[in-house]
């Protein structure tokens, strides 16, 4: 997995294909995110597992699903706090 900042995983969401969509994980820091390929063996069945940390799969195509979910997802770190 790669963690990155959730400005960078818009990024690479931005220029991701359809095709080739990007699986993404919470991490313990709101501001980061792990990123990985979705259609590997390992990733699809964390997504099948329906894990905990998951927080969907995106391409540029719905990067603006992205941009909401990254948000609801650092909004409830500010509620814990």
């Amino acid at each position: 997995m790669t963690v990155v900042t959730l400005i960078e995983a818009k990024e690479r969401i931005m220029t991701t294909a359809a095709s080739r969509p990007l699986a993404v994980f919470r991490t313990e820091n709101p501001r980061q995110v792990d990123l990985v390929f979705a259609h590997t063996v390992v990733t699809q069945n964390k997504i099948r597992r329906v894990h905990e940390d998951y927080l969907g799969t995106f391409h540029r195509d719905n990067l603006h699903v992205a941009r909401k979910v990254f948000q609801e997802y650092f909004d409830s770190f500010q509620e814990v706090a």
